[in-house]
C-alpha cells in the first residue's frame, strides 16, 4: 500500500553532536579536579573549588539568561515562510489515530474541540504557506483514522480506543 503525495525536495538542518563536547568538556573537568585535588592537598583545593565555582555560576547565570531571551524570541516569531515539510511512514501497525500534515492549530484527539491557544485569530490568519510537502505512507497497519494534508485548523479526531488488534490485524 502506498499512499503518497509529493510536491518537491526537502531540505534538512544539522546541529546534531554537540552532547559530544559537552560530555568531553565535563570529563576534562573531572580529570582537573583530581589532579588539583591531589596535587595541591584537600584544603587549597577546596579554596581553588570556591574560587571556581563563583565563575561557573556566573557564567551559568549568564547562558540562563541567554537562553531564556532566546525562547522568549522563539515564542514570539513568526513561522518561517517556504520551508519544505516531509512526513513519512515506513510501516508499523497503528491502533490510533495518525495525522501527517504541516501548519496544523487545535488538533484534538480526544473527541472534543481543542481549545483555541490564539483566541480571536480567524483560522490560519497568515493563509496558506509556501514551501513544498510531502506525506507519504510505504506501509503499515492502520486501525484508525489517517489525516494528510496542510494548512489544517480545528481537526477533532475520535479518542483512542483501547482495542489492541489481533494478529490477523483486526480490532476487537
Amino acid at each position: 500500500m502506498a499512499l503518497s503525495v509529493d510536491n518537491g525536495p526537502v531540505t534538512t538542518r544539522g546541529g546534531k553532536g554537540w552532547w559530544l563536547a559537552g560530555v568531553a568538556v565535563g570529563l576534562l573537568v573531572c580529570v582537573l579536579g583530581v589532579v588539583l585535588l591531589v596535587r595541591a592537598g584537600l584544603e587549597d583545593a577546596d579554596r581553588w573549588a570556591s574560587v571556581i565555582g563563583v565563575f561557573l555560576n556566573l557564567a551559568g547565570v549568564s547562558v540562563a539568561g541567554y537562553s531564556a531571551v532566546q525562547a522568549r524570541r522563539a515564542a514570539t516569531a513568526t513561522p518561517a515562510v517556504g520551508g519544505d515539510v516531509n512526513n513519512r511512514i515506513g510501516g508499523g501497525q497503528f491502533t490510533g489515530a495518525v495525522v501527517m500534515g504541516r501548519d496544523l492549530e487545535q488538533v484534538s484527539t480526544t473527541g472534543e474541540p481543542a481549545p483555541d491557544p490564539a483566541a480571536g485569530r480567524p483560522p490560519l490568519a497568515s493563509g496558506p504557506q509556501a514551501g513544498n510537502m510531502s506525506n507519504t505512507i510505504d506501509d503499515g497497519r492502520f486501525h484508525g483514522p489517517v489525516v494528510m494534508g496542510r494548512d489544517m485548523r480545528g481537526i477533532v479526531l475520535p479518542p483512542p480506543t483501547s482495542q489492541q488488534p489481533d494478529a490477523d490485524g483486526t480490532a476487537r
